[in-house]
């Protein structure tokens, strides 16, 4: 794909991650199509890890309409190795990594575009998550991810300034910093985004949150789905902080506490009354705090969030209590079996 010159834009290569998202990919296709920029400065690359639904069949019949729109990828490609898979085959000065599962407003590259032209220091974009929910608990899911108690205050909500952070979901980069501080790591199954955007931050480029970059997100509908995703997204962070210890934060550590209180106390009170009374005590005061948020929310958001919203809390903090536990125990079983000598760690 030639460079062409309107009004001295970049080339975007958008690449979108993909397997088994047949509900999802057409209205993500259709959104980067309708772009308001330029049509021919985009490409667009969608790279399959083997789905096995109606995904493939969809990407084809866009690609009959749209020239600039590729298919590439195999069997055992994850998300970190499809996106470098789409940065070598990418045409365009920057890279705007789109999740499959969801969607760009119709600005989304215009002001991406814009902010990375803008301040020299800024190698990577990208905007707060606007979830787009169908059910009551795909509702309560979301609420819980962006609320204070759930996660803390992250990507999934940017104020109404642009800001400095650490990390972005689908963030849009300047091509040029791959070869600075890497491709993304292809080791790591969850947590990729936070992994290349702190080499970033640590090689001393800035990383730019606002909310006028918007992306739209279908959560997970389940409580089910919202425990294995954050289960994976536990024992991912002790990958990322093994690799950079710098990257740790109290919070990181806060589910997990928990989680090992209660497992702790519980297994301990099948011996001694004095650990059952303990057990009561940590779940009484975790219910009491979860309802109290619940119900603070609910007040807004209506009184089903107040039913709801406890066990997506609970989902939440546990699977990524017991993920981050397993992460550690893996971990420890790797430095066992090189002889008690660190692992090292792909950079």
């Amino acid at each position: 794909m030639e460079k062409k010159p309107t009004g001295g834009l970049p080339v975007v290569s958008v690449i979108i991650p993909m397997r088994n998202e047949e509900k999802y990919i057409g209205g993500c296709l259709e959104s980067v199509i309708s772009q308001d920029y330029p049509k021919e400065l985009i490409e667009v690359m969608v790279v399959d890890g083997a789905s096995c639904d109606g995904s493939l069949e969809i990407v084809r019949e866009f690609m009959e309409e749209h020239s600039n729109i590729k298919l590439l990828g195999g069997p055992g490609v994850n998300c970190p190795a499809a996106m470098n898979i789409g940065i070598r085959e990418a045409a365009g000065d920057i890279i705007a990594k789109v999740d499959a599962h969801g969607y760009v407003a119709s600005d989304f590259l215009r002001m991406s575009v814009k902010y990375l032209s803008g301040d020299g220091e800024i190698r990577c974009v990208g905007g707060p998550i606007t979830p787009v929910v169908d059910t009551n608990v795909a509702k309560a899911n979301a609420i819980a991810r962006s609320s204070v108690f759930g996660v803390g205050k992250g990507v999934y909500s940017a104020g109404e300034k642009a800001q400095f952070v650490e990390t972005v979901q689908c963030g849009v980069y300047k091509k040029g910093v791959f070869g600075v501080v890497g491709l993304f790591d292809e080791s790591l199954q969850f947590g990729e985004d936070e992994e290349i955007n702190w080499r970033i931050i640590i090689s001393g480029c800035k990383i730019l949150l606002t909310p006028e970059v918007r992306f739209f997100y279908f959560p997970r509908n389940s409580f089910r789905k919202l425990f294995r995703q954050y289960f994976n997204y536990g024992a991912a962070r002790v990958k990322v902080v093994q690799k950079h210890p710098h990257f740790f934060n109290v919070k990181h550590v806060i589910p997990t506490a928990f989680f090992l209180a209660l497992f702790g106390t519980g297994t301990l009170s099948l011996f001694s009354n004095l650990f059952g009374g303990l057990f009561l005590g940590i779940v009484l005061l975790y219910v009491i705090v979860s309802l109290g948020f619940s119900a603070v929310i609910g007040a807004k958001e209506g009184w089903k969030c107040i039913c709801l919203l406890p066990v997506s809390f609970a989902a939440l903090h546990l699977g990524y209590g017991m993920g981050f536990c397993c992460g550690i125990m893996g971990y420890l079983a790797v430095i066992s079996k090189a002889g008690h000598k660190e692992p090292k760690v792909k950079n």
